[in-house]
């Protein structure tokens, strides 16, 4: 194996390292996680309203377009 080999080996493993310690902060950051799954959260609940809107739409221009 030459220098050159071995200084690009070495530079990948640093770079995998050092995704896998902030893979690691990322997991044991809890404020932000909590965070995230709020946010989630308050997507998903939009997102719900909005179906709820453009179905009660829906059934509105429905029941004018057969009156």
């Amino acid at each position: 194996m030459s220098t050159d080999d071995l200084e690009r080996d070495i530079e990948l493993t640093r770079e995998h390292l050092g995704e896998t310690v902030d893979a690691l902060a990322a997991k044991l950051d809890v404020k932000s996680r909590a965070q995230d799954a709020v946010s989630e959260a308050d997507n998903r609940k939009i997102a719900g309203f909005a179906i709820a809107a453009a179905l009660v739409v829906g059934a509105l221009l429905l029941w004018r377009r057969r009156s």
